[in-house]
């Protein structure tokens, strides 16, 4: 029941949190606290609920799911969306250093500079399209299709409300300097200019 992409699912969990602890610690540890981890209890309720579609599907249709334990072209595509997503996601935060942070700002540090260089040339939100690549991952790399879609539809209503609103602090700490970048770099998070 339970095969390869069940234990890449929870190393994937593991190194993600692992390493937005660890690079909270290196760019913002005065920010750093429990909520580094990045987990909440919406969080591991969604969490608890990919993994209760996948051990259910895989006893339900264990030819579908898991097969002889080993991964599918399915599974490998998920996996290449959580490789993706974390790469995206790492390379705005190593871009941005201590400008990222897992809090949103909502006043402007003396330090706070308009990142445009790097990844954030090409993508506004870098950290956000990341985490939604690497979320939708995880779901495609199990093979489920209910939490696929559920994640979609709620990563996609977060980050839309929360866009809205860092970007509007954003406007406020550097003007007419991010409305011009705003409009020339989407977040590539669809239906979110």
């Amino acid at each position: 029941m339970i095969g390869t992409p069940f234990i890449l699912f929870f190393a994937s969990l593991a190194f993600f949190h692992c390493s937005e602890f660890l690079l909270a610690l290196i760019f913002t540890r005065d920010e750093l606290s429990m909520n580094s981890w990045l987990i909440s209890k919406p969080y591991v309720t969604a969490m608890a609920f990919a993994v209760l579609e996948y051990v259910f599907e895989s006893w339900a249709t264990p030819a579908l799911k898991v097969g002889s334990g080993g991964m599918g072209y399915v599974s490998w595509l998920g996996l290449i969306l959580i490789v993706l997503g974390e790469g995206i996601r790492k390379l705005g935060i190593f871009t941005a250093k201590s400008n990222f942070t897992h809090n949103m700002r909502t006043t402007r540090q003396p330090t706070h500079v308009l990142v445009m260089r790097g990844i954030y040339r090409y993508i506004r939100h870098p950290g956000y399209l990341g985490w939604y690549i690497w979320c939708l991952g995880t779901q495609v790399l199990l093979g489920n299709p209910l939490c696929f879609f559920g994640f979609a539809a709620v990563a996609w209503r977060f980050f839309s409300t929360r866009i809205k609103i860092e970007e509007y602090y954003l406007r406020q700490f550097f003007g007419s300097a991010y409305l011009a970048y705003a409009a020339r770099t989407p977040t590539w998070i669809p239906m979110i200019p």
